[in-house]
């Protein structure tokens, strides 16, 4: 009887433990955030904010630029899953909003316009093709995110300033290499490098397609051609995701180099590339003018 009674208060003690243990509310694991980019340049961004913190999926498939997109019902299945949605702005993903509108049955999710900040030049979407741009990019995404997800706010805010090191130092490069060069006019194939030349001091002196998608006019042919004898150029730049029948035949006309210089509407979905297609773009502009 006394050792029942020298241990039954433990057993008390420990039921009560034990109970009140169990009534306690139980950690729940954090979700990651559900993030949709429209575009790669976007899903190089983020993910360089984000790293594992997050889901991002990026929308257009792989060798789909915005320009001709036109989204399948696939798309809505990746709408509808996604917390937030972050897009390039200027009219770039004019398909953005009625995709949305389809998705219906759920809560809006939180749209970030990227280019906030930026100062736009003449409507053009490009915005990405300057890293000073992709610098005010970078931090309004990073801005969104942690309004959204403020648990890990400090890790984004941390991310991005790393992120933004890299393209401050990608900036310092392309401005003390182009500054060597005493050439600065090119042909474009159409209008995506107008913030790349202002930033750096190039003129974009022609463009061989007028309209994104449409066939230059005969007019407008001539046009070019005349501003290319009338500069000096001797190469003009095509594009890996457009045809070259019309920069073959000028180039062929007029004895002229041919050099590809990509636009970053398409590309692979990796945490460096956009720092490597910017630098590639350097490499090409330099052997081209230089």
């Amino acid at each position: 009887m006394t050792i029942i009674r020298r241990f039954l208060p433990l057993g008390i003690i420990f039921f009560s433990v034990s109970f009140f243990a169990c009534q306690q509310p139980q950690h729940q694991p954090h979700t990651k955030l559900k993030i949709l980019t429209t575009f790669a340049p976007l899903y190089c961004f983020t993910i360089n904010i984000t790293g594992d913190l997050a889901d991002v999926e990026n929308l257009l498939p792989s060798g789909v630029g915005p320009h001709e997109y036109s989204f399948s019902p696939a798309d809505i299945k990746k709408i509808t899953g996604a917390q937030v949605i972050i897009k390039n702005g200027v009219n770039l993903e004019s398909w953005l909003d009625k995709l949305i509108d389809v998705s219906t049955g759920r809560k809006n999710p939180y749209i970030v316009d990227a280019s906030a900040g930026v100062e736009i030049i003449n409507n053009d979407p490009h915005i990405w093709l300057s890293p000073r741009n992709a610098i005010i990019q970078i931090k309004n995404i990073m801005n969104a995110l942690t309004k959204t997800d403020p648990e890990h706010s400090k890790e984004y805010t941390e991310n991005a300033e790393r992120y933004i090191h890299r393209l401050k130092a990608l900036d310092m490069e392309m401005q003390e290499e182009i500054g060597k060069w005493k050439r600065k006019e090119f042909v474009a194939f159409h209008s995506a490098f107008l913030y790349f030349a202002r930033d750096y001091g190039l003129k974009q002196a022609a463009v061989i397609q007028e309209f994104p998608e449409k066939e230059p006019t005969p007019k407008h042919i001539a046009d070019v051609i005349n501003t290319i004898k009338a500069s000096g150029t001797t190469a003009i730049f095509s594009e890996p995701q457009t045809s070259h029948k019309i920069v073959n035949s000028i180039a062929k006309d007029l004895n002229l180099q041919i050099f590809g210089l990509d636009t970053l509407e398409t590309g692979t979905l990796h945490p460096t590339w956009y720092e490597d297609k910017m630098r590639s773009n350097l490499s090409v502009l330099k052997k081209a003018l230089n």
